[in-house]
This record gives C-alpha cells, sequence and structure tokens, in this order.
C-alpha cells in the first residue's frame, strides 16, 4: 500500500509474463462484449489467478476488471459518436442494464450518452470526418468547447 492507502503497483514485469499478458489483454480486447472471467485470462496467460491479477495491474495501470470497463466504454463512445442509438451500444459493448451503462457513462465521462452522442455528432458531422477516426479523447476535449 501506498502512504495514502491507495494500491501500489511495481512497474517490474518480466518479458516473458508481459508476453503472456499481451496473449490476454488480446482475449479481453476480443471478447470484451462478453467479458472473459478472470479464471479465462489467467488460464490464457498461463498465470494462477492471483499472480495474474498483480502482474496485470503492474503491467497496465490497473486491475483487469477497471482494463475492462475503460475498454469498454471506449468502443460505446465510438459507437455513439458514429450514430448508434444508446440502447443498441449498451449491448453491442456488454452491459447487461441500461441503467448500468448510463449511471456509469455519466460518472466517468461526465454527461449522459445521449448528451455525448448529440455533441460528438455536431462536430463529426461539421467537420465530415469519419468518427473511427478520430480519437475519443480528441472528440472528448473539443466537444467540451464546442
Amino acid at each position: 500500500m501506498t502512504d495514502r492507502g491507495g494500491p501500489r503497483y511495481d512497474p517490474v514485469v518480466s518479458p516473458v509474463v508481459l508476453r503472456r499478458l499481451v496473449r490476454a489483454r488480446d482475449l479481453l480486447h476480443a471478447e470484451a462484449h462478453r467479458g472473459p472471467s478472470l479464471d479465462e485470462l489467467a488460464a490464457e496467460a498461463q498465470l494462477s489467478r492471483a499472480h495474474f491479477a498483480r502482474q496485470w495491474a503492474a503491467a497496465f495501470g490497473m486491475p483487469p476488471h477497471q482494463y475492462l470497463t475503460r475498454l469498454r466504454l471506449e468502443r460505446a463512445k465510438r459507437a455513439l459518436a458514429a450514430g448508434a442509438s444508446v440502447t443498441e451500444v449498451c449491448a453491442e459493448v456488454g452491459f447487461e442494464s441500461l441503467g448500468t451503462f448510463s449511471s456509469l457513462f455519466h460518472r466517468r465521462l461526465g454527461c449522459s450518452p445521449r448528451a455525448w452522442q448529440a455533441a460528438t455528432r455536431t462536430v463529426v458531422q461539421s467537420r465530415g470526418v469519419p468518427a473511427l477516426f478520430i480519437p475519443t479523447c480528441y472528440l472528448y476535449f473539443y466537444t467540451k468547447h464546442v
């Protein structure tokens, strides 16, 4: 633990373990809508659950579940910017509850999925650039200032 009581991640991960973690991360990216379990990811990396979770956090800076949540929200932002409905996006990225998705989206981004969509669609349509080629951090920054 750190002095402030939060988790401390050791940034040293061996190259062999890192290759295994990258395989697990690839599985997580490919199956993000389903949300592979910690056991599945640990098996893919050929590590025990506990060791996998510690090494994952050391390599990627956050626990696997937070990584999955961030990945799903990034995909949701892209789909919303492309014009998909909030309900479609919720199901597409793997959330089972529209309420959970909307509240998590609002808590993490400071606006509802519908508000995000309205703001980003304005930027994307006015500039004539496909949303899939614009990083979401760029969209977020410029939609706050529109």
